[in-house]
């Protein structure tokens, strides 16, 4: 009897014994093909880089040898419009076209020239002490006959003209502009724009632009800041190309800061940067 137990006993620790070396195999399988996926992964990793380089600088040198010509059509339609003979009405609505089309398409070479280089990692952003109530009152004397154009009412929610943030003045002003023509080319006619400032925390102060515009659904927000997505604005009367945001996203996290938004359809958006306070202005 004992032997039977013995031999029972032994035959038990054999399988267990067995049933280890099998697991250990398989864990050694295991590790060999996660260790080969982590190379593939690298591998993988380092080829989108190189891609995504190559797509860069090949953008970036398109953009440059797009807006030499651009910049001479323009110079040149602009010697005609203010030349001598005085234009005829006709000629005069024509070159109106070609400089207002010129206009677009420059605007439009700088956006993916500033989005490829941002790409690459060669934008250089300072970090300077900015006075908000300075920058903000420049951006809205820019966007002052647009809001006119198209009958919106824009306002400025009164806070401390004394606020500053650490940051790169133009890529600021590039940021506001983008989302304060946004909020007035989307608004509805007749409708409402107005932007403020606060302090989120002790660390950020908050600009937000507030508009009274049709809103976005909660799965066109989480496309909002991808480049070239227009959200569905593809066929419609207002010009854009979706690049706008990507930039201002970018170029926001490259000055330490945030950028988000909140919308309700029908009621409409409010769009916001978060700077970092200047430092010695902290918010008590």
């Amino acid at each position: 009897m004992n032997n039977t137990a013995s031999d029972e006993h032994m035959q038990m620790l054999q399988q267990a014994n067995t049933r280890l070396i099998v697991a250990t195999l398989e864990a050694q399988q295991l590790a060999e093909q996660l260790k080969a996926a982590q190379v593939q992964l690298v591998s993988a990793k380092c080829s989108a880089e190189k891609s995504n380089l190559a797509k860069s600088e090949f953008i970036s040198s398109m953009s440059h040898e797009l807006r030499t010509p651009l910049n001479a059509i323009l110079g040149f339609a602009q010697l005609i419009e203010s030349g001598t003979p005085p234009l005829t009405p006709t000629q005069n609505a024509n070159i109106a076209q070609i400089l207002r089309a010129g206009w677009y398409l420059l605007n439009l070479v700088n956006k993916i020239l500033d989005l490829s280089v941002i790409e690459s990692g060669k934008l250089p952003v300072s970090r300077e002490p900015v006075l908000l109530i300075d920058v903000i009152r420049e951006c809205l004397a820019m966007v002052e006959s647009k809001a006119q154009e198209h009958h919106i009412q824009v306002s400025l929610i009164p806070f401390d003209n004394t606020w500053s943030v650490m940051a790169d003045s133009t890529r600021v002003r590039q940021v506001l502009i983008n989302l304060l023509t946004n909020a007035i080319k989307y608004n509805r006619e007749h409708g409402a724009v107005e932007i403020s400032c606060t302090a989120s925390s002790t660390e950020r102060l908050r600009v937000s632009v507030k508009d009274t515009g049709l809103g976005l659904s909660a799965e066109k927000l989480t496309h909002l800041f991808e480049p070239f997505n227009r959200l569905g604005q593809e066929t419609g009367a207002e010009e854009g190309t979706g690049i706008g945001l990507a930039v201002s996203k970018q170029l926001v996290e490259l000055m330490g800061g945030a950028i988000g938004v909140q919308s309700t359809v029908g009621v409409g958006s409010e769009f916001w940067i978060e700077l970092g306070w200047e430092h010695g202005h902290e918010h008590s």
